[in-house]
């Protein structure tokens, strides 16, 4: 027989057997479980994945390098039915896709939703096949709108046991800390992280001793260094959770009277008048045989001047022994200690159809920034100026340092990442580049920060600043302190002025309601002006324009600007070594910078006769990196459009390639005339052709309005950005060079 009429038969029988849509059989024998070949125990669900793995076969049997997704099967008609086949029944590898789905859920609240009655649908499996051979199994909870939870099973030919079987000696599924403690250890005599990034010799001002029999007490920081353990935390959202429990939170702060705490903080007290989070950070702290902690709501009492205690965050947290990230919280009311869900069964290898199914390690990057604590603002700092991180989530530590990550199931490996993996995180990529002073490097580190930073949220707009005061504190330190007799760099309002126009460079990702815009704390050319919780992009290549070129910073706010009285500004100037106060001043002072005067290429964005056309009329393709746009329907015309939705701008001159830019701002429906009257940085309606753009570099555009408030015409407002118009590169060929104020 020939072959194609062989493959055509194993296809038609492969369809047969490979009924993709039909679930397995719920009813109560659907538990039942029988030994397989490799003498462990298979139920029904696990006849599906087989097929998986036989459809896998036939693939790699016609290509080695085949590399696609199989449709989707059933396993399991919930998560419930799940967790009884694997705990009732005793399948090998629901135990297996049960741990997969617990080890994905960061907080304890997220592992008790894969149990809550709203959330049981079915677990479809999808085989992934890589072109190198290799292979995983993905699973998803799937309800008829969205995948609520997902998780995946590695496959490989090898048994790959863990390293670490946490179910074996733990009572009550707690955590066991002698290997966190050997993984500090190791830390602290092998790693020379203190060495480098330790700041200081010096305490924090006030520091929670732990005294034992579950009491603590506030007690100012010895003269001499202690290792003290930092908290970073999310205190909760006050609009998700009931006003006591608020108040309770902000209640357990340290009260002072004439400037001191009071007796209730400076003699022993009982941790149960903390909330949850606290109460555990010390009980892990004192297993960990550290007898300090330090956390903001209690060592930094009420009436201290919040500014001065923002600006050396990086020596509270440099000086750490670690920092302890409570990634499995929610609020402050949440407990860290709890038993851990994933290991309620013991951990066993697992094969079916001669491949082992493998438990994997969630990436760091994930725990980083899919938590609770990475939504609120002030833990970027926490987290990025500390030289040893301790992330606790809902099933497993992570700890992180220079030198290595490693999690307690086991060494974090990236040696051979798959497609779904991301690439291997250090948080402490900022204090590394910090300590080398590579000054390119350490511009596109504080555009990574910025980038982080704002999408998250702040109880308090007015600490936009305040919230990263000790990294720019940090970053200025790190250029200043070789001693040099002349330092340039300065701080304006988020942006560093020896890369300036990169810095003015950034964009939104999508324009925002510009009701909710912060240009009373900030100008219009920072992105701190910009609402909270907004995703920002930062990083794009950058060639500086030769034409480019910042003049001066014409205003500071006054109550900014009382940092650098007179005598203060003559230290600052001075060839002084004591940089720690210069950077504490210069971050101060740079809080303020209101408007400042640059030079440039400057022209319209919009010729004065272009025509407005649909934006549907002229897009016919948009990917994630670029719009494709169709012209032939306005041949030898200027014409320029917006999209309403998404805030893009569109320019094109007659017999020229088109600009895109992207506004900062929506156009409202409601409201909009009110809100054009002011003097804020929004795009009214019918404005489009007032808009005027500075160049930046050779691929970056600053779009302006005149800003309407100001006496001086020279005075412009930003409205967006326009990077990388390969389209059209002598966009500003002929135009004059003109000096502006933006603020």
């Amino acid at each position: 027989m020939p072959e194609s009429h062989i493959r055509r038969l194993v296809d038609v029988l492969l369809d047969a057997v490979f009924d993709y849509t039909r679930p397995p059989s719920s009813d109560p024998d659907f538990l039942w479980t029988e030994p397989n070949e490799y003498s462990q125990r298979q139920c029904r669900g696990c006849d599906e994945i087989c097929q998986l793995l036989r459809w896998g076969e036939v693939q790699r049997r016609r290509d080695k390098t085949y590399e696609g997704s199989s449709p989707s099967r059933i396993v399991h008609n919930s998560y419930l039915e799940l967790d009884r086949c694997a705990g009732v029944s005793g399948c090998d590898t629901c135990c297996v896709l049960r741990r997969a789905f617990l080890l994905e859920q960061i907080t304890k609240r997220d592992a008790e939703r894969l149990q809550h009655p709203d959330n049981q649908w079915p677990i479809h499996a999808v085989l992934d096949l890589d072109s190198s051979g290799g292979s995983l199994l993905s699973l998803a909870i799937r309800s008829p709108k969205r995948t609520i939870f997902s998780a995946t099973i590695h496959l490989s030919g090898e048994p790959r046991p863990l390293s670490r079987d946490l179910t074996r000696r733990l009572a009550g599924l707690r955590c066991n800390y002698d290997d966190l403690r050997q993984v500090i250890d190791d830390c602290r005599h092998n790693h020379d992280c203190s060495s480098k990034h330790r700041w200081s010799r010096r305490n924090p001002t006030w520091l929670l001793k732990i005294l034992g029999e579950n009491r603590v007490q506030l007690v100012e920081g010895p003269s001499e260094p202690v290792d003290y353990v930092v908290l970073s935390y999310s205190w909760g959202d006050p609009a998700t959770m009931p006003a006591a429990e608020w108040a309770r939170i902000k209640g357990a702060g340290t009260k002072t009277i004439n400037g001191r705490p009071v007796p209730e903080r400076l003699n022993p007290f009982p941790i149960w008048e903390l909330p949850e989070t606290m109460q555990d950070a010390i009980l892990l702290s004192a297993s960990l045989g550290f007898s300090y902690l330090w956390y903001d709501n209690a060592c930094i009492p009420k009436g201290t001047n919040w500014d001065t205690e923002a600006s050396i965050m990086h020596e509270v947290y440099g000086n750490a022994a670690f920092t302890l990230v409570a990634s499995s919280s929610t609020k402050a009311t949440d407990h860290l200690i709890h038993d851990r869900l994933s290991w309620t069964h013991r951990s066993k290898a697992c094969k079916l159809r001669g491949l082992w199914l493998h438990n994997t390690l969630m990436p760091l990057d994930r725990v980083r920034f899919e938590s609770p604590v990475s939504q609120r603002a002030w833990t970027l700092q926490e987290e990025r100026l500390s030289p040893r991180v301790v992330y606790w989530t809902g099933q497993q530590w992570y700890w992180s340092c220079a030198e290595r990550q490693v999690a307690e199931m086991g060494e974090l490996q990236y040696s051979s990442p798959t497609r779904d993996e991301t690439p291997r995180s250090c948080p402490q990529r900022f204090l590394e580049l910090c300590h080398t002073g590579d000054e390119d490097q350490l511009h596109d580190e504080w555009l990574d920060v910025v980038e982080a930073y704002t999408p998250r949220d702040l109880v308090e707009p007015k600490d936009r600043f305040l919230a990263i005061a000790g990294l720019a504190v940090r970053f200025y330190n790190a250029k200043a302190v070789n001693g040099g007799t002349v330092v340039t760099e300065d701080y304006l309002a988020g942006l560093w002025k020896d890369n300036f126009a990169r810095h003015l460079a950034w964009s939104v990702s999508s324009a925002v309601d510009p009701r909710q815009n912060l240009q009373h704390i900030a100008p219009s050319w920072s992105w701190a002006s910009l609402p909270l919780q907004v995703h920002t992009r930062t990083k794009a290549p950058f060639k500086p324009s030769k034409h480019f070129k910042l003049i001066a910073v014409e205003h500071v706010d006054a109550a900014h600007a009382m940092s650098m009285t007179d005598q203060a500004a003559t230290k600052f100037e001075s060839a002084t070594t004591d940089y720690v106060n210069r950077g504490r001043a210069v971050e101060e002072r740079g809080r303020g910078v209101k408007v400042v005067e640059v030079q440039g290429r400057f022209r319209p964005f919009i010729a004065e006769n272009a025509q407005e056309v649909l934006w549907e009329a002229i897009e016919c393709k948009r990917t994630a990196q670029r719009s494709s746009f169709d012209f032939r329907a306005f041949p030898g015309q200027h014409i320029y459009a917006r999209h309403r939705a998404d805030g893009r701008i569109m320019s094109k001159d007659a017999h020229s390639g088109e600009v895109v830019g992207q506004l900062d701002y929506l156009v409202q429906c409601e409201n909009a005339k009110s809100t054009a009257q002011q003097d804020t940085a929004y795009l009214p309606e019918s404005a489009e052709k007032d808009l005027m753009c500075l160049e930046l570099g050779e691929s970056a555009i600053l779009l302006l309005v005149r800003s309407r408030n100001c006496d001086r015409s020279d005075s412009y407002r930003r409205v967006g950005v326009a990077i990388g118009h390969g389209n059209r590169k002598g966009f500003f060929y002929g135009c004059d060079t003109k000096r502006i104020r933006l603020v």
